[in-house]
């Protein structure tokens, strides 16, 4: 069976003013919205931390991803923040009645529910879908606990490599370049890249694989309209 694979955080729903309240909550003072949407993690922490906070990087880290995956409860409180990006709802409603639909986070599984009602909240598809989800484990690199430890890159692969066992994916839509390459390398043969302009360029998803980059989901449900 044919299915659509989307991504959710940042490709349907936006992220940037829960980011700028986990800034908040990690390193105790306001991150402007400007920085959050164009400056790497790295580069926020760099940027914004305190001297004494940057002697304790790993600590911070640690504490950041933790509140990101929701493994301190005021991770939960700030999912409030998230806003829905507009026309992705509308466009997944309507690929729903053609084809499965398997929504691919990076979202941990403890969040399952949390994420379900935030789907729901937004307008988006639930019904006779699928929620692939990351595992806390897959970030022990990124929290600092594994330096060596497998990538998000890596567990990206595996979902969607388990995924093309059972389904046929003909088409993936994801805002972070960095995934590309994967779908590229299991043969999705349509991979839309959102633009996310104030951090990334179209040749950067292009390099690495995107067969198609735009601006919005308008554009997407534009070409939907235009095929009825």
């Amino acid at each position: 069976m044919a299915c659509v694979v989307v991504d959710i955080d940042d490709t349907l729903i936006s992220t940037d003013r829960r980011m700028q309240g986990i800034w908040r909550h990690v390193l105790g003072r306001e991150i402007p919205l400007e920085d959050v949407e164009t400056l790497s993690l790295e580069q926020v922490f760099l940027k914004f931390a305190s001297a004494e906070q940057k002697v304790h990087a790993t600590e911070f880290r640690r504490r950041f991803w933790d509140v990101v995956l929701c493994l301190e409860e005021v991770g939960v409180e700030l999912l409030e923040l998230d806003e829905a990006v507009p026309f992705a709802a509308d466009v997944l409603q309507e690929w729903s009645k053609q084809c499965g639909l398997v929504y691919l986070t990076g979202r941990t599984d403890n969040t399952r529910e949390l994420t379900l009602r935030e789907l729901v909240k937004f307008g988006f598809p639930t019904e006779n879908v699928q929620l692939l989800m990351f595992n806390v484990e897959d970030y022990a690199r990124m929290r600092g606990e594994d330096p060596s430890g497998s990538t998000l890159v890596d567990a990206k692969a595996r979902l969607l490599s388990q995924l093309s066992r059972k389904w046929n994916v003909i088409r993936v839509v994801d805002d972070y370049p960095g995934y590309f390459p994967v779908y590229k390398q299991l043969g999705v043969p349509e991979r839309i890249g959102l633009l996310r302009s104030k951090r990334y360029s179209p040749r950067d998803y292009i390099e690495r694989g995107a067969t198609r980059v735009v601006e919005s989901w308008k554009q997407i449900q534009d070409d939907l309209s235009e095929q009825t």
